[in-house]
């Protein structure tokens, strides 16, 4: 059997946009279940050991997806890689994981209120400022490989007509 044949698709390009439709709902049901499943298991009081495995796959599927998109120049497809989408999902992280840790030391110790609320709020203050900064990064990755990107078509034409010359 020759090695052209192994690799062959037998798939048409209906079949090949559903099948892609299918691996992208999938993804994501994978990125955000796992992440739902940690906080859950975070909230129960799981040991970290307990959630090594889901924390790994969750990382690195989270990793290559902003590594692959800043590599291609892709923010999303409504949003746009600036101060005020920054604000607004670093706002909404920090909210999140503040009232994850809340629940879980109020789920570990019931007496401790105020303490549950302190610790949830330094968790939501340190995250805001986290992820916003690493959000203001990427976004200027993002922003400068798009101009890259733009870019090359228009080089690439302007050095055919040069050599056309």
């Amino acid at each position: 059997m020759k090695q052209n044949e192994k690799r062959k698709n037998n798939l048409d390009e209906r079949q090949e946009l559903q099948l892609l439709e299918v691996e992208h709902r999938g993804c994501w049901l994978a990125f955000w279940g796992l992440l739902i499943a940690l906080m859950v298991q975070q909230i129960m009081g799981a040991e970290a050991a307990q959630m090594a495995g889901e924390w790994i796959v969750f990382m690195i599927l989270a990793g290559y997806l902003v590594i692959a998109c800043a590599k291609r120049g892709i923010w999303d497809r409504r949003l746009k890689p600036d101060i005020k989408t920054n604000l607004l999902f670093s706002a909404g992280v920090s909210i999140l994981f503040g009232a994850v840790m809340f629940a879980t030391i109020f789920h570990m110790n019931p007496e401790y209120v105020m303490g549950s609320i302190a610790a949830g709020v330094y968790t939501a203050g340190f995250l805001f400022v986290l992820q916003f900064v690493s959000l203001s990064i990427l976004a200027k990755i993002v922003t400068k490989r798009q101009k890259e990107l733009d870019a090359e078509p228009m080089d690439a034409e302007a050095d055919a007509e040069d050599q056309n010359r």
